[in-house]
Formats: structure tokens, sequence, C-alpha cells
């Protein structure tokens, strides 16, 4: 059992793989998933598991593995617009993906980034988007709802956010040169306070602590996002590495997790 006490996502052990879901998604009906680690479990683009894995877990949550969409992720602020089942070399640096059509499974990894859900009950679209610090910073998922509003005439007040597992600020440790991008990227929030703070001094160098889920629940709201609707699963990938997939916990052999969203 996974050992995560939060009223608002269930934990899952089915088909030899562990996932978790969000309760709200289930309840408007929405497949979904996020796995966690095990043995054989692998999404990492041309790894031995990732065939197996895929197909372990889309027999878990219902899904025809013919379905599967995944971008090739490169940490940039694309956003697409799906209408029919894709290759990843068809898309190639995207890192985020839209769409209103159902028989369509779209799929993004992680080991730390974050990655969102976004889905709208009134018209019926979905998102699944992969934010690590560089997409955050490149506004990734704000552009990713610009397009729902854009595209498929959502109102940003119907729109329900989830926020899988990823690294939080209590690991998220970063240079000085990387906060001032920070602080110059936000600047216009006025609230850069809350989301940097001074973490320790190593080798005579300060590091600062960044709290990306915040930027973004800030940009979220700032576009009409409603509170309520912004639904985090608030766990940290770091400390919880020993379930949760972790660049830099398990290194240059890390593995990935995976999150799908259908309609």
């Amino acid at each position: 059992m996974f050992d995560i006490q939060n009223d608002e996502i269930i934990y899952n052990n089915k088909n030899g793989i562990e996932y978790i879901q969000f309760k709200k998604l289930l309840d408007f009906g929405i497949k979904h998933a996020y796995t966690l680690k095990g043995e054989g479990i692998n999404f990492r683009s041309n790894s031995e598991e990732e065939k197996s894995s895929y197909a372990k877990i889309y027999d878990a949550i219902g899904l025809d593995i013919n379905t599967l969409v995944k971008p090739l992720q490169k940490h940039t602020s694309n956003v697409k617009c799906i209408s029919k089942v894709m290759t990843k070399e068809e898309l190639q640096d995207m890192d985020g993906l839209i769409t209103n059509q159902k028989n369509i499974a779209l799929t993004t990894t992680n080991a730390d980034c974050i990655l969102f859900f976004f889905y709208d009950p009134i018209k019926k679209v979905i998102a699944n988007v992969h934010s690590g610090w560089k997409g955050t910073f490149q506004k990734i998922a704000e552009k990713a709802i610009v397009k729902m509003i854009t595209y498929y005439n959502c109102n940003p007040k119907d729109i329900n956010c989830f926020i899988c597992p990823s690294i939080r600020k209590c690991h998220f440790e970063v240079d000085e040169d990387v906060k001032n991008l920070c602080e110059e990227v936000f600047s216009f929030t006025h609230r850069t306070n809350e989301f940097i703070e001074k973490g320790r001094v190593v080798e005579e160098k300060q590091k600062y602590m960044i709290d990306t889920v915040m930027i973004n629940r800030i940009l979220f709201k700032e576009l009409g996002l409603k509170e309520e609707n912004i639904v985090d699963c608030n766990i940290c990938s770091i400390c919880n590495s020993e379930k949760i997939n972790s660049y830099r916990v398990e290194g240059k052999d890390f593995k990935l997790a995976t999150a799908i969203i259908s309609l």
C-alpha cells in the first residue's frame, strides 16, 4: 500500500503494476493513471521494459494500447492539439497534448518534472502536459490552457487541473543563475518571495529553493481557473523516491513513470 494520506487520490495495484488515480477525475468518468515504481516497470523510451509496461497499465485501466499517443518530450513549451492517433516521431519536441476526441490516450512521462492533467467536463476536452522547471519558466501549462480556451472554446472556470507527483520546493534546489531567471520571468506576479526561498550554502555558494507547483497555480488562477478545481496529489518525488521515480535520486540509470488520460 502506498502510504500517502491524501483524500484526493486512490492507490491501485492491478496486473502487476501500481498506480494512483484522482477521485474527482474518476467521478467524471475519465480513464487515467499515474504509475508508481515496480519491478520491471519503466516507461523510458527504448528501455527493455517500455512495451510491456505500457501494455500492463493500459490493460489495468481499460484502454486499448492502439490509442496510445506519446510525444518525444524535450522540455519545450510546445503544445499540440490531437485529432487522431500519432506516433512519437510525428510529435517530436512536444511536451503538451490536447484532444476532444475519444479513443485517444494522451501519455507523458516524468522522473521529477510536473505532469498536469486538465479536463473540461462541459466541452469534453482533456490535456496532458509535461512541465519541468524549464517548461514552467516557459509557461507551457499556461499555454495549454490558452489553447483549450482558444481552439475548443473552454471556459477557464470549467477547467479542472490535476497535479501528479513531482519534485517539490522541499527538494528543488538551484543555483543563483536559475533563481535570477525565475525572478526575471515571474516578476510580474509580484510574489517571487512566496515561491523562492534561500536554502543552504554549499562550498560558499548560496542555494535557493523554488516552488514550481506554486508558480503554476498562480498562473492558472490568473487565467481564471477556480481554486477548488486545482487538485494536487501533494506527493514529492524525492521525499517518496521508494515509490516515485526520481532522476535526482536514481541518477543516469533513472526510470520513468507515465501519466495517461483518455476521454
